[in-house]
């Protein structure tokens, strides 16, 4: 029985690291199919606190070619790259935005 138990939570382990790891791939391919040119018009910060400390989330809101506002997250260090009122391009396959 407790051979039983031990497969089953070890199998529920697995099934959840692997869901976990196929989620955030799909949120990268999602972000590097994404393709946009435009403004920066707004760049900010969120703080959260946490269970195990402080995330700082960093976002740029970008006016497109087309008038249309996107919100686009990036690590600090990439977000810091850019002030408002750059033009920006976001082209299909890179992962982040460039000038």
């Amino acid at each position: 029985m407790p051979v039983l138990v031990f497969m089953l939570v070890a199998g529920v382990v697995i099934l959840l690291a692997l869901t976990a790891i196929a989620s955030s791939s799909d949120s990268a391919s999602r972000a590097t199919a994404q393709a946009f040119e435009g403004e920066v018009i707004r760049r900010y910060s969120e703080q959260h606190t946490l269970t195990t400390g402080m995330r700082t989330d960093y976002w740029l809101d970008v006016r497109t070619v087309d008038g249309e506002v996107v919100s686009i997250t990036l690590p600090g260090r990439i977000c810091s790259r850019f002030k408002v009122g750059d033009r920006i391009v976001k082209r299909v396959g890179e992962r982040w935005p460039s000038t």
